[in-house]
């Protein structure tokens, strides 16, 4: 066994895994503030990537990702302010059925703005302004990582980790807790309900963004393009993986999600090829089977 090989493979799976993690837990925290399932979470992280493509026209990359993320989280409360908020309190199937039309207005709205070509990052010929991040590739005993690997490490699972440290520990964090027990009587105790949902619905777009630029190749690779909506239903079997109302689960499970697939790649693609693709929503069956509740989800017991 090349050791060597196995270990580049983790780190390669956690770092794939990490930008999972990341878009899972801004996923996962909607969820928890409102109960809504996002299903435009994969038309979030396109925004997200296209916003960051719009900003390295006009300046380097790393600072264009950076400026991308309050245009974001504004995107974000927007959303909220604008399309979720009247719809709280409808029945459950209504508001689904809106997130899948929310999704398709965004797709559109994409095509309309950006057009249907993928972009490079940073195409813009702006003097002496340096068009990619940092390139942090490294080789040592035999193991190689792309710069991608590297950022990916670098800045999505320390987001992911202190999202998680947020929410347990900052003052947001116990009012979120808060209003995802009972908005009714966390309004009672003066807490401002609506703004802390909206803060959530900002966030969210940020981590999506922070996801999709780097799923689109803002380290390396390609650029946005409307693959980033098939990349973006990896977010599902992660948050069912470590459970719908846990944002320390969607991280495990996004880590655990990238390590299998990178596995799976290298040693079971050339059996059964496209078993990559389908290996998580594989284990999503299974999961839904033997503990719907996730590997870090509250098992809610309800009297019917």
């Amino acid at each position: 066994m090349d050791f060597a090989l196995v270990i580049q493979t983790a780190l390669n799976g956690l770092a794939n895994g990490a930008l999972y993690a990341v878009i899972a837990a801004g996923f996962v925290l909607v969820y928890r503030a409102t109960s809504v399932v996002n299903f435009a979470i994969a038309e979030f992280m396109l925004i997200g990537a296209y916003l960051t493509y719009t900003m390295s026209l006009f300046f380097p990359l790393l600072l264009a990702i950076l400026l991308a993320l309050p245009l974001a989280f504004l995107f974000g409360v927007l959303v909220e302010r604008g399309f979720v908020r009247p719809l709280l309190g409808r029945n459950v199937v209504a508001v689904i059925m809106a997130t899948i039309g929310l999704a398709s207005t965004l797709d559109g709205t994409a095509l309309i703005l950006w057009g249907p070509d993928q972009k490079a990052m940073g195409a813009a010929d702006v003097a002496q302004l340096p068009k990619e991040v940092p390139n942090l590739a490294f080789s040592l005993g035999g193991v190689f990582l792309s710069s991608k690997a590297v950022w990916s490490l670098l800045l999505a699972l320390p987001l992911a980790l202190l999202l998680v440290g947020g929410l347990k520990y900052s003052r947001y964090g116990v009012l979120l807790r808060a209003v995802s027990e009972s908005e009714t009587a966390a309004l009672a105790m003066g807490i401002n309900a609506p703004r802390v949902v909206a803060i959530a619905w900002g966030i969210s777009a940020v981590m999506a963004t922070v996801g999709g630029a780097f799923l689109a190749g803002a380290a390396g690779g390609g650029g946005p393009g409307h693959h980033l909506v098939l990349l973006g239903l990896i977010v599902f079997p992660v948050a069912i993986l470590g459970g719908f109302d846990s944002v320390p689960g969607a991280v495990v499970a996004g880590l655990l999600i990238g390590l299998i697939e990178a596995f799976s790649q290298l040693y079971l693609e050339s059996l059964l090829p496209g078993i990559t693709q389908a290996i998580p929503f594989l284990i999503v069956l299974l999961v839904l089977l033997f503990r719907p509740y996730g590997l870090l989800g509250q098992h809610r017991i309800e009297r019917v």
